[in-house]
């Protein structure tokens, strides 16, 4: 239960606006019914120095880091692909930077919204090393895929949401991921769709995705349900 955003063609300058605005989400953003106000349990970024995907990661509000967090964007300046997510945890005790999202492996990055409740079914066909006995949800749902004899990473992607679509149990499966070279961004739901949104919009030439809208200047177009969008950074 998280705010996503990704922006190709990443420029400080020209996108501080949008960035100030989702940063406000962990405040203000769209929540279950029922839930508690905010988006406050971390929060995450990745971008590209030089082709070198570099993360910065957070277990507190971002709303208390947000002079450092932005002291980091405006020194990076621009990249091909920027990702950045607030958490609002669906699993107790677990907001630390460790389950702070966007996970990373080999200059491939993924930030999650959303909850695989079963999660564990999973853990028998990853191959990657090094899984920590911790990993809850979203680090297994990125390593599964990685995992994969699908060399193309979209398609990859697309086999492991069909079994989790066909198996498993979840919330919603929308996420943003990349290489650093193309920006990947699905939809999909099991429920309560206007809490799991995906909005796209074109602002010169970078595509922004995200949670929610972030500009009245802008125009904004809801993903459909299992949309997958692709873009080349």
């Amino acid at each position: 239960m998280c705010r996503l955003l990704g922006i190709t063609n990443f420029n400080y300058l020209k996108h501080q606006k949008i960035i100030n605005n989702f940063c406000d989400l962990a405040r203000t953003g769209t929540v279950l019914a029922g839930d508690s106000p905010g988006h406050e349990d971390g929060w995450g970024l990745a971008f590209y120095d030089n082709g070198k995907l570099v993360v910065h990661k957070s277990g507190l509000n971002i709303l208390d880091e947000q002079e450092p967090f932005l002291d980091i964007l405006e020194k990076a300046g621009e990249s091909p692909v920027m990702i950045l997510h607030l958490r609002k945890s669906a699993w107790s005790n677990t907001t630390s930077t460790r389950h702070a999202h966007p996970f990373d492996y080999e200059n491939r990055v993924f930030a999650h919204n959303g909850t695989v409740y079963d999660y564990k079914g999973l853990l028998k066909d990853i191959t990657i090393p090094g899984l920590r006995e911790d990993a809850l949800d979203t680090e297994v749902f990125f390593l599964h895929f990685l995992s994969s004899d699908v060399a193309d990473l979209g398609s990859a992607f697309l086999k492991t949401v069909a079994l989790i679509k066909n198996t498993h149990s979840y919330s919603a499966l929308n996420c943003l991921f990349s290489d650093g070279e193309k920006m990947y961004a699905y939809r999909d739901f099991s429920k309560e769709p206007d809490y799991y949104s995906l909005f796209k919009t074109q602002s010169e030439n970078s595509v922004i995705i995200a949670s929610q809208p972030l500009s009245s200047s802008l125009l904004w177009k809801q993903m459909d349900k299992e949309e997958f969008y692709v873009i080349t950074a």
